[in-house]
């Protein structure tokens, strides 16, 4: 009696923490720098992946694009001064997910970027994340920074930022949920493939448009067409608005965010707060690459972008995305299996997020520690992979490892 007690009280939590996931309507309301929206955010703060580590265990791409934030910021000369300043605590590095935000790869988030603000039209609560850089090989965060890098930075605050500012306040804000349901019935699944709702979006501010200044128009059009990536952030964003809410929640054991930095994986769970429980590093199943590159150049400089599959998208909607075989590799009846196992692992099914190929099954949604540790299968995860020295080399679909579930399932017993 006591186990079925348990578990039937685990259920009802697990349920309450859903439910405050299902009734989230993330907007996106405006684009700012992150200094102004960011909570306890300073212009010596540097947000970078994952669990918050001391800074001398930060290594390769992860700390390159530290030190290039540094840099961005003007607070130092040269990256040799950078890492004494980090050194000494002069200059602070922190993780996106303590201040309300997510980064993309390495996640390099500093007070003068501007990040996209999402908001929960019921509660308010609000997500962040930072533009997408473009399709260049040199991106910061892909660990590189260079001048090419810097140019495209300050472009990015002080021309593409304003213009698209200027377009969603003009709509009164954009929704984002109905962009994120037509586009997986379009073949995309909001982690890796973003094709479908990157041009949904421009439709959504296309109104707008008309109304900016010719060559703002034009150089915001050339941005949001320039590449299919650009909805990866603000879906990103309105994924850590979602699933914040559903932190705190008690006894919950479902999982509310997922990150990894250069050198470990790590969860938070609803029923412990903010507590990180860390473990190894992903294991990749599939991968494509770029021409010339072998898995011997893969590097793991960290990612965020995990917190999708966190609200059912990413590799928990792989079966709606058969494109993602020419980007990441696989084959369509792997990518349907793999979807399956995630039903196996979570606690709910989405009732808007749905896949046409499972005859508009919910998206598994709610990942479980109990139920993780029970099958011992961990959350697929689609993801981009950086390259030694810097630079995209290619994109994979990768496991999470098994113990960090463990041990929240344990915390929580």
């Amino acid at each position: 009696m006591t186990v079925i007690n348990e578990v039937s009280t685990v259920d009802r939590a697990n349920s309450a923490a859903l439910r405050l996931l299902f009734e989230s309507e993330p907007t996106l309301v405006g684009v700012r720098p992150a200094g102004e929206v960011l909570p306890g955010m300073t212009r010596t703060t540097i947000l970078t992946s994952g669990p918050p580590m001391p800074w001398s265990q930060y290594f390769g791409g992860q700390r390159a694009a530290v030190l290039g934030g540094v840099l961005h910021e003007g607070l130092a000369e040269d990256a040799a001064r950078a890492d004494v300043l980090l050194g000494r605590g002069e200059i602070t590095v922190a993780g996106c997910h303590d201040f309300g935000c997510v980064g993309s790869l390495a996640g390099v988030t500093t007070a003068s970027m501007p990040v996209l603000v999402v908001e929960d039209a019921r509660s308010g609560h609000r997500g962040c994340c930072t533009l997408f850089e473009g399709d260049a090989t040199a991106r910061l965060n892909y660990g590189t920074y260079d001048e090419s890098v810097e140019r495209n930075l300050r472009y990015l605050a002080t021309v593409i930022a304003p213009a698209l500012n200027t377009a969603i306040e003009a709509v009164g804000g954009i929704a984002l949920l109905p962009i994120i349901q037509r586009a997986l019935r379009q073949g995309d699944e909001l982690h890796s493939r973003n094709t479908a709702a990157s041009g949904l979006f421009l439709q959504s501010i296309l109104p707008a448009l008309l109304d900016l200044d010719r060559a703002a128009a034009g150089e915001l059009i050339a941005y949001l067409t320039s590449g299919d990536y650009f909805f990866l952030r603000p879906a990103m964003a309105a994924a850590k608005s979602m699933a914040d809410r559903m932190i705190g929640v008690p006894g919950s054991s479902v999982v509310t965010a997922m990150a990894f930095s250069c050198a470990e994986f790590g969860i938070r769970v609803s029923g412990t707060g903010d507590r990180w429980f860390r473990g190894p590093l992903p294991q990749i199943e599939t991968c494509q690459l770029l021409a010339g590159h072998t898995r011997a150049d893969i590097e793991v400089m960290g990612g965020e972008s995990l917190i999708t599959e966190v609200c059912g998208l990413g590799a928990f909607a792989q079966a709606a995305a058969f494109p993602l075989q020419a980007y990441q590799g696989g084959e369509p009846s792997v990518m349907v299996e793999r979807n399956l196992q995630m039903y196996e692992i979570t606690a709910g099914e989405h009732p808007l997020f749905r896949i046409p190929f499972l005859k508009y099954r919910g998206t598994p949604v709610g990942i479980d520690v109990h139920r993780v540790a029970h099958t011992g299968i961990t959350p697929a995860l689609d993801v981009g992979i950086a390259g030694r020295g810097g630079g995209q080399i290619g994109a994979g679909s990768f496991r999470a490892p098994l113990q960090p579930f463990l041990d929240a399932a344990s915390a929580l017993r």
